[in-house]
């Protein structure tokens, strides 16, 4: 079994992969980056390419291997360029955004906006897997969608499109688009796009990705979706950081290496981020997820979110790991 950390805006930057994946990345196989954006001008803004230098890969062995760029475009000539740029970088892989379901983004027709019109995906796929191949790039290239933009209805025409292609791996999220991140998963959806898939000769490993935020939680999923031996957690691994050893049979998250874990977390912000708001700013993303692990803890939570100082926001985090219970 493989498990790999989502890209998720904004958070999976560097500074939390190399962290996690020093803390609790020995059961974490490939850990993805923020989407870097294509662009007329043929290049990346700054902030974005600044995410996926090797340099800041600074807690991994083999990046080349471990690190996933993700690429959001919708021009088959710029996507082509990012891929290279990647494979330049020494990257082994390179992923496509057909997901994101934001409303800026999709009306780009840009990440799950690309499901709109399989006509067009079809030929943008074709241009850029034809490019990459007469080439001789030496990049693999995954792709990463969803079941349909309104409705399962669409999933069979996407899963033919998407069978075409020799992706390095399929990653499939088990929402349309119209659900963004809320509501109930659709596995019954996800086996048969699965299905479809193989059955119009497509042939990547496919990856799971879809609201596993717990062991209990992948168990029921992974009884399932039989056949599938490839995970994607994003939410998950920032509710628990621990969760992927969890589900290897390791032990529960402590309240000790959390702690551990958000102070090395806002060591690294502070150096990514200039001044102590920001740096809040950037914790409090986490803190919306992981206050779960702190029984009756509003109060202290509250006390966190209004730090103004790094001095305040230490003395509010230890305030809520010394008056509140830890739950795993």
């Amino acid at each position: 079994m493989k498990i790999y950390f989502a890209p998720m805006e904004g958070i999976t930057l560097y500074p939390l992969r190399n962290i996690h994946k020093e803390m609790f990345g020995e059961c974490v196989d490939k850990y993805y980056t923020p989407f870097v954006s294509t662009a007329r001008t043929y290049k990346f803004k700054k902030r974005e390419q600044r995410d996926i230098l090797p340099e800041f890969c600074t807690s991994f062995d083999d990046y080349k291997s471990e690190v996933v760029p993700q690429i959001m475009g919708n021009k088959a000539e710029q996507i082509v360029w990012a891929a290279k740029k990647m494979y330049d970088l020494g990257y082994k892989e390179a992923n496509l955004n057909m997901g994101c379901p934001v409303a800026t983004v999709v009306n780009r027709h840009k990440g799950s906006g690309l499901l709109e019109d399989t006509a067009k995906l079809d030929a943008m796929l074709y241009e850029i897997f034809d490019t990459l191949e007469k080439e001789n790039s030496g990049i693999e290239f995954s792709l990463k969608t969803r079941l349909g933009m309104h409705d399962e209805s669409e999933t069979a025409g996407i899963m033919e499109v998407l069978a075409k292609y020799p992706a390095s791996e399929l990653t499939i999220h088990s929402r349309v688009r119209d659900d963004y991140y809320k509501g109930a998963i659709r596995l019954d959806a996800f086996c048969d796009a699965v299905k479809v898939y193989r059955e119009n000769g497509g042939k990547a490993p496919i990856v799971y990705n879809g609201d596993i935020t717990s062991v209990e939680s992948f168990n029921m999923i992974n009884s399932k979706v039989s056949g599938i031996d490839r995970f994607m957690i994003g939410r998950g691994l920032i509710f628990d950081p621990a969760l992927a050893r969890e589900i290897e049979g390791g032990e529960a998250l402590k309240a000790e290496e959390l702690r551990t874990y958000l102070d090395r977390l806002y060591d690294a912000y502070e150096e990514y981020i200039p001044e102590d708001q920001n740096v809040i700013f950037k914790m409090l993303e986490h803190w919306a997820f992981l206050h779960v692990h702190f029984k009756d803890c509003d109060k202290q939570l509250k006390t966190i979110r209004k730090s103004r100082s790094k001095g305040e926001y230490k003395a509010a985090v230890t305030n809520m790991f010394s008056s509140c219970e830890f739950i795993n």
